[in-house]
């Protein structure tokens, strides 16, 4: 069985099969007032001629995924013969997902994977999980280490030990990121070179993690147990 990873962002989506590269694409729709009002979907911004009316629309608001039918059609364009080609009868999928997510929405995104699209086992994470996933692969010495995950909508600092997260330190900044450091502690940061796929990344690592299997939910899981076994085994 293949497994796809999708970082799912609030503007660019970061996708591949975990034994290729990353692709990355906007999460978005575009309209251009000089195409008759035609729409353009993700990649297909490239059709475009003339950028100057153009105006997108994006699945996300204010950090959350509320517009459905947006990003159904970004997904079924990533999904399809146009770009991944994606056998959902063999194929598992890891997909991000924004902390203190809804309820609502996760209910919504495990029936999507599991009963539109049928994946065979998806993962739901954290990009900052992801990202201390790899940031850990490579540098194991480590015990924690604390994720600064700045995406499109918002800023996230996340503590890690030993892999975990720890939900009680989570903290949405709306401040100068340095002001919350004591003065008296030497603060190290670290930006890897490709910080925009490497959530990505971690999700790749992940995907071959040997205890991969016993993180994912099946869809059988799914299909017996519904939205409880999803709630029981992600930590989101």
């Amino acid at each position: 069985m293949t497994t796809l990873v999708l970082d799912n962002g609030a503007y660019s989506a970061k996708i591949g099969y975990s034994h290729e590269k990353v692709s990355v694409i906007p999460n978005c729709q575009f309209r251009s007032k000089t195409s008759r009002l035609k729409t353009f979907t993700a990649n297909q911004l490239d059709e475009i001629k003339d950028p100057s009316g153009l105006f997108y629309i994006l699945p996300f608001q204010k950090g959350y995924l509320v517009n459905w039918d947006v990003q159904r059609k970004v997904w079924d364009h990533l999904f399809g013969k146009e770009m991944f080609k994606v056998d959902f009868a063999d194929t598992s999928v890891v997909i991000t997902e924004p902390y203190f997510n809804f309820t609502s929405i996760q209910e919504s995104m495990n029936e999507i994977l599991f009963e539109e699209y049928q994946f065979q086992a998806a993962l739901r994470i954290n990009a900052g999980s992801l990202s201390a996933h790899r940031y850990f692969q490579v540098n194991n010495q480590e015990l924690c280490c604390i994720v600064v995950d700045s995406g499109f909508s918002f800023t996230h600092i996340v503590p890690y030990c030993r892999g975990k997260k720890m939900k009680d330190g989570i903290y949405r900044v709306y401040k100068e990121v340095r002001s919350l450091a004591p003065t008296d502690f030497q603060v190290s940061v670290l930006q890897p070179p490709n910080p925009i796929s490497y959530p990505w990344e971690g999700g790749k690592l992940l995907a071959e993690n040997p205890d991969f299997d016993e993180m994912v939910v099946t869809r059988e899981d799914y299909e017996e147990n519904g939205h409880f076994i999803c709630e029981e085994k992600f930590d989101i």
